[in-house]
């Protein structure tokens, strides 16, 4: 039970991570790709994920480029935005609790998300808190302006309340030198405008050095490692037939593994922070929660 946001400095495999800790886990999962560059996801992991039982196929009239219209029409037209936000989450697999929101599919559409951010974000944090769900946000790259979290090309308002912010950091020295400013900008935000610093931590990818140089290094915790593994991640980048043996690779064996200690660090965070829980903004941001909990009946 937690709301965890991967990023990275650069493309340095948060798709494929975030990908690996949805697939991985036992229990119901939402993973929002929430990266302003544009999503990979409808092409790539769930483009031959079918939905419903007429089977359709993810297209581009799904995803989170048009939560902003069916904000607009629901506020226009005083109507209900529940089965609008519904209507654009995507099977994963061929589960009803492991659900997805397809990204922007034009970075130009980021602009738009202004007056949505508020409804979104409280749509995640109740999956995670009332539902019991985990919830999963693929950040993408990092985008600064003056230092700061850029306010369009970055999903800042989720970031700064996310339990876990990650930072995914390959194990090269190309990979963790960008990575050092970034941490040092992602402190000042979470100090300034998040739940803290100890939001921050470090998610590793390979094994070519130890976590803890790399934590000493970047002056931040590793809080998750998985090593690379080439035949899971092709699957994760690029969809299609699952072939044998995934669910068994050393990647989401990994991935299984260190869901455990992020909900239990989050956890702990909560306790520190002692989080009010979040309450529903509207009625209708309650009935999307409810129809999620029909979705995962069973698999808390």
């Amino acid at each position: 039970m937690a709301l965890i946001a991967l990023v990275s400095a650069k493309s340095d495999g948060v798709t494929t991570s975030a990908g690996a800790l949805a697939l991985a886990g036992r229990r119901p999962v939402l993973l929002a790709e929430l990266d302003m560059a544009g999503g990979t996801l409808r092409h790539g992991l769930l483009r031959d994920v079918p939905r419903g039982p007429h089977r359709e196929r993810l297209d581009g009239t799904v995803g989170l480029h048009r939560l902003p219209q069916a904000h607009w029409e629901r506020a226009g037209a005083e109507g209900d935005f529940t089965p609008q936000v519904a209507r654009h989450l995507w099977p994963m697999d061929d589960s009803d609790w492991r659900v997805a929101l397809p990204g922007l599919i034009d970075p130009r559409q980021a602009a738009s998300l202004a007056s949505t951010w508020p409804t979104l974000l409280n749509v995640l944090q109740l999956t995670d808190q009332q539902l019991g769900w985990d919830v999963l946000v693929d950040g993408g790259r990092i985008v600064l302006e003056g230092g700061r979290l850029h306010p369009v090309l970055t999903a800042a308002p989720v970031l700064r309340e996310a339990d876990l912010v990650l930072l995914v950091v390959r194990m090269t020295e190309a990979s963790q030198a960008l990575a050092y400013p970034m941490v040092q900008a992602l402190n000042r935000e979470l100090a300034g405008q998040g739940t803290g610093t100890r939001a921050l931590g470090l998610l590793v990818l390979g094994d070519a050095y130890r976590p803890d140089d790399v934590s000493r290094a970047l002056e931040a915790p590793v809080l998750a490692s998985l090593p690379w593994d080439e035949a899971a991640a092709a699957y994760l980048q690029s969809g299609g037939r699952m072939p044998r043996g995934v669910s068994r690779s050393r990647l989401l064996r990994a991935a299984r593994e260190a869901m455990g200690p992020l909900r239990e660090h989050a956890d702990r965070r909560r306790l520190h922070l002692q989080m009010k829980a979040v309450q529903a903004a509207t009625p209708e941001v309650a009935r999307i929660v409810q129809q999620l909990a029909q979705r995962g009946t069973g698999h808390g």
